[in-house]
């Protein structure tokens, strides 16, 4: 079965949780300042790889499918001259690295699927920094095509503050034939940070490519956040498209620009998160559950757990 059939035919797939937040808090690493983890795979891949598994062991416990994205948001054709890792192929390795993962688990390998992790070039709290389409299409592409080589299971544009820069991104992940997902940074308006309403966003975005992403999420925002956001009359269609599928939950119920501000990783109720989670799958048929900045493994098990016990 493959990510389109498995989307197709699942109530719910589970996502990762943190990593980044948690090598750092939890472990005490420093990331590349260009590439973030990505190089992890070179210095410390066990490290890396925990993290991985555990929310792999938890999928499994469930037998619920995951999806698990590459450590690349940070990984360009801007970044990666200008780190220690210029002379490697850091999206080819980090396609096998987690592949390699995924090739422990015997029997539960169907359900593991591997997606390669794009992200907007400049801040992703910042839309200002956002690339024009023409700009953005032609930036991307050189990571789609790397990508494309691996033959990753899905793309993942995550946390696109803007509408320029997230059709050219789609319009170079389309070009790939690999299904694709575009994931926004909204707000409680039902806004995404360039001021865009979601559903105008989709609608956008779906007009400017033939070959249409299999929807469209949020992340790095908490799923209260997410339910003002959806519920907006701005967004008020959203619920019958079908077109948005998912969210990657922070644990922080602050605003984008209060986050950007804050410094400190905010932490609030795992049970209280995850009943929200369940009401977004219910009353707004999201399907992919997973977590962003503050969440871990113990987030991810409960939510596991409620979806199996819950999810309509």
């Amino acid at each position: 079965m493959n990510f389109v059939e498995c989307l197709s035919c699942s109530r719910t797939i589970l996502t990762e949780g943190a990593l980044v937040e948690r090598l750092k808090n939890e472990l005490g690493l420093t990331m590349d300042p260009y590439v973030n983890h990505a190089g992890l795979i070179y210095d410390n891949p066990d490290a890396l790889a925990t993290f991985y598994r555990q929310y792999i062991a938890i999928a499994q416990r469930y037998d619920t499918p995951i999806m698990l994205m590459t450590p690349t948001r940070r990984v360009n054709a801007d970044t990666v001259p200008q780190s220690k890792y210029a002379n490697k192929s850091l999206i080819a390795d980090a396609c096998a690295y987690l592949k390699g993962v995924r090739a422990d688990y015997v029997g539960f390998i169907e359900k593991i699927f591997v997606g390669g992790l794009l992200g907007c070039k400049g801040d992703a709290y910042n839309p200002v920094e956002a690339l024009g389409e023409e700009e953005a299409y032609r930036f991307h592409k050189i990571q789609v095509n790397e990508f494309a080589k691996q033959k990753v299971d899905f793309l993942f544009a995550g946390i696109m503050p803007a509408i320029s820069e997230s059709i050219g991104m789609a319009r170079a992940m389309e070009e790939s034939e690999i299904p694709y997902i575009i994931s926004f940074m909204v707000k409680k308006d039902g806004r995404l940070l360039d001021g865009t309403p979601i559903a105008e966003a989709i609608d956008i975005v779906d007009r400017a490519v033939d070959a249409l992403p299999v929807g469209y999420m949020a992340n790095c925002i908490h799923p209260s956040n997410l339910i003002q956001a959806l519920e907006q009359e701005v967004n008020a269609n959203l619920r019958v498209s079908g077109r948005f599928l998912g969210i990657q939950a922070n644990a922080s119920s602050l605003e984008p620009d209060e986050l950007n501000c804050y410094g400190a990783l905010q932490q609030e109720d795992f049970d209280e998160m995850v009943d929200k989670m369940l009401y977004l799958a219910n009353e707004h048929q999201l399907k992919i559950l997973g977590g962003c900045c503050g969440t871990d493994d113990i987030f991810i098990e409960k939510l596991a757990v409620k979806i199996k016990q819950s999810v309509r």
